[in-house]
């Protein structure tokens, strides 16, 4: 059964946050949201297969999460990772969802940070009264 909110879907609204993110930060490739256990939520991220990065981006939260405990660095919120041909950031969204973000080479790293704050806190909130907060929806 698909979730509703304020007459619209959660995956269009967060589908909006998503291709929002896009147009405002250099050198996003695509976007993902999963639930913490690997079930996608919603994607615009093309050519690739987004069952299995949601599943990837679910398993990188919990490795993430488990090396702050163990190193006492508190509760996880971000992962960025650098390769050869771009970037992969991983940021959590509440306790039940995670937000994944592909980049090229160029992506503005810090742009991408500022404006995932405010991100994070819609997708978060998704399905309760703090969306009415959420600009794009």
């Amino acid at each position: 059964m698909e979730e509703i909110v304020n007459g619209i879907a959660v995956e269009e609204l967060v589908l909006k946050e998503l291709r929002s993110l896009r147009e405002s930060v250099v050198g996003v490739y695509g976007c993902i949201v999963s639930t913490t256990d690997g079930l996608l939520v919603a994607h615009d991220i093309p050519n690739m297969e987004p069952e299995r990065i949601a599943a990837i981006v679910a398993t990188t939260l919990s490795l993430a999460a488990q090396a702050m405990q163990a190193t006492g660095r508190g509760r996880f919120r971000e992962a960025v990772v650098r390769g050869s041909d771009g970037y992969l950031a991983v940021y959590a969204a509440g306790h039940s969802a995670v937000v994944a973000v592909i980049g090229a080479c160029e992506l503005n790293v810090g742009m991408l940070h500022y404006e995932m704050r405010d991100m994070i806190k819609c997708i978060a909130g998704c399905g309760s009264s703090e969306v009415m907060e959420c600009e794009a929806f």
